[in-house]
C-alpha cells in the first residue's frame, strides 16, 4: 500500500466525495462520481482502478464503492485541512461562509501538519466548518455525525414542523452555486425555520419555509441538500 503522501489531489478529492456521500447513506457508484466532477465513466474507472490498487477503497460485485480504514484516514485527513480552512477563512479573514469553499479545495492539499496544528489552535479548536460540517479530529466521530445529531434532510420535514439548519450537504455537483443560493435565501447553518409548504414538482420553488418572520421558498431538490434537526 502506498503513503497517504503519494495520493494526488484527484485521488484525495475522490476519497473526500466518497467519505461524504457515505456519511449521508447514499450509494457510491461510478456514475454518481462522473457526475459529481463531471468527468467520463471511463475517467473514473481508471482513477477508482488506482484507488483500490493502493488500498484505499473496495468494490463490490455490483461496483460499490466502500472506503477502507486506510481511504477513511486519507479522506478525514483531507476533510479535516479543507474545514479548518475554510473555518480560518471566514473567522480570522472575514470571508463570508459562501466564498470559501473553492479557496478552501485550492489549499487543502498544502497544508502541513505544524500549520494545522497553529490555525486548531487560534481557532479555539473549532468543530465545524461555517457549512455547518464536523471537522474529523474535533468531534467524536465525524463519520457518523449526522445519525448521532438526529439529523434528517430538510425535504423529508412535514409542513408545520420546526426545525434548525445544521449543516449543507457536500455531496453537490457545484457546491458553491448551491451555498450562494442558499446565502441568498438566508438560509445558513443555526437557521431556525418552519415549513410551510412542501409540494412538487422539485423544478419549481414550492417548498416554502418561514425564517425570521418572512416566507422563503426553494425547490425540493435543494430542500434535499439541507440537513436539519427538528425541534419537538
Amino acid at each position: 500500500m502506498k503513503t497517504e503522501e503519494s495520493l494526488s489531489a484527484t485521488g484525495e478529492e475522490y476519497l473526500e466525495t466518497v467519505y461524504n456521500m457515505g456519511a449521508e447513506d447514499e450509494v457510491v457508484i461510478g456514475a454518481r462520481l462522473a457526475e459529481k466532477f463531471r468527468v467520463s465513466a471511463p475517467t473514473v474507472t481508471e482513477m477508482l482502478k488506482r484507488l483500490v490498487r493502493d488500498g484505499y477503497i473496495t468494490m463490490d460485485s455490483k461496483r460499490v464503492v466502500t472506503l477502507t480504514e486506510a481511504g477513511y484516514s486519507a479522506a478525514e485527513a483531507v476533510l479535516r485541512r479543507h474545514r479548518l480552512t475554510e473555518r480560518f477563512l471566514v473567522d480570522m479573514l472575514g470571508m463570508q461562509w459562501h466564498q470559501v469553499h473553492e479557496e478552501a479545495h485550492r489549499l487543502e492539499h498544502f497544508i502541513s501538519g505544524a500549520v494545522e496544528a497553529r490555525v486548531v489552535a487560534s481557532l479555539h479548536h473549532p468543530t465545524t466548518c461555517p457549512h455547518g460540517n464536523p471537522i474529523p479530529g474535533m468531534v467524536p466521530c465525524a463519520r457518523t455525525y449526522l445519525k448521532d445529531q438526529g439529523a434528517l434532510r430538510l425535504s423529508s420535514i412535514e409542513v408545520g414542523q420546526q426545525a434548525t439548519i445544521l449543516c449543507i450537504s457536500e455531496v453537490v455537483e457545484d457546491e458553491e452555486a448551491l451555498i450562494l443560493h442558499l446565502h441568498e435565501k438566508g438560509l445558513t447553518p443555526e437557521t431556525r425555520l418552519t415549513v410551510l409548504t412542501n409540494d412538487v414538482p422539485d423544478e419549481e420553488e414550492n417548498f416554502c419555509l418561514r425564517v425570521d418572520g418572512r416566507e422563503v421558498c426553494i425547490n425540493v431538490a435543494v430542500a434535499a441538500k439541507i440537513w436539519v434537526t427538528v425541534l419537538e
